[in-house]
């Protein structure tokens, strides 16, 4: 069973794994600004507060500023555990809403991770940096597009002290999947970006990328855990990660207020 202090270190991961533009540090609250795209990299990670619980108030209110400045909405993460432990209450209180759906972050020993067969009718090709073919690829596919991948692009080349690196599928020198993998100093390997061309999906590309980027990169590399993040409602990956011997860590969403 995950406790405060593993999902405080879960989130510490996922920040160094995915890291912002620019910082401000409020009460122990950190704020994550990058132009914009993703949730993740531009919201509050309230992992520990320092403040006064008398002045909340004012400490959100401080934050919504911060947002303001850089034309943004504010978003706040909200793991199982958070603090102050009123923060979900007050927050509803000055009209912050819901942001899509919750999200599991699942996790599995990389020992016990059900390995399976690799699909070898398709080739793979790890990379170290993201390569511009896998932007594009992304972008086409995606809800993100050009702008939003030069703004990721940047993004990943702030990821220094985590090990990473790219994997895609090509099918007749086409490219037809991609997934991103950060491996952490603490043997956490985080999967991103796993992204399957919709009409080459039920053929097993995702999961030989899965286990190419495990069994050829990450377990020499000293991989102890694997872990990822699946929205609720997209039951398909949720089975599938069942299967493959993936538990459930803890769950966040995100608590918006919308400029005015």
């Amino acid at each position: 069973m995950f406790g405060k202090e593993d999902i405080k270190f879960l989130q510490e991961i996922l920040m160094n794994s995915w890291p912002a533009h620019h910082y401000y540090f409020l009460h122990g609250w950190i704020l994550r600004f990058t132009d914009g795209v993703t949730s993740r990299a531009n919201s509050v990670f309230p992992l520990r507060y320092t403040g006064y619980l008398n002045e909340l108030d004012k400490d959100i209110k401080l934050a919504e500023k911060a947002y303001q400045a850089y034309n943004l909405p504010t978003i706040f993460t909200i793991p199982d555990f958070f603090e102050p432990s009123n923060l979900v209450v007050k927050l509803k209180e000055h009209r912050y809403h819901q942001l899509g759906c919750i999200t599991h972050t699942l996790i599995a020993s990389a020992q016990k991770l059900r390995i399976g067969v690799i699909n070898e009718k398709f080739k793979y090709f790890i990379y170290s940096k993201r390569e511009e073919v896998i932007s594009n690829f992304i972008s086409k596919y995606s809800k993100r597009d050009q702008s939003a991948q030069k703004i990721l692009d940047a993004l990943v080349k702030r990821i220094i002290i985590p090990k990473k690196r790219f994997i895609i599928a090509k099918h007749e020198n086409k490219v037809v999947g991609t997934l991103m993998g950060i491996l952490d100093p603490h043997g956490f390997l985080y999967i991103a970006d796993l992204l399957v061309k919709p009409n080459f999906r039920k053929q097993y590309i995702a999961t030989s990328m899965l286990f190419k980027v495990i069994s050829d990169w990450a377990i020499p590399n000293g991989v102890k855990t694997i872990w990822l993040q699946v929205e609720i409602e997209n039951n398909k990956a949720m089975n599938l990660y069942n299967k493959l011997g993936f538990e459930k860590a803890y769950s966040y969403y995100y608590l918006e207020k919308s400029l005015e």
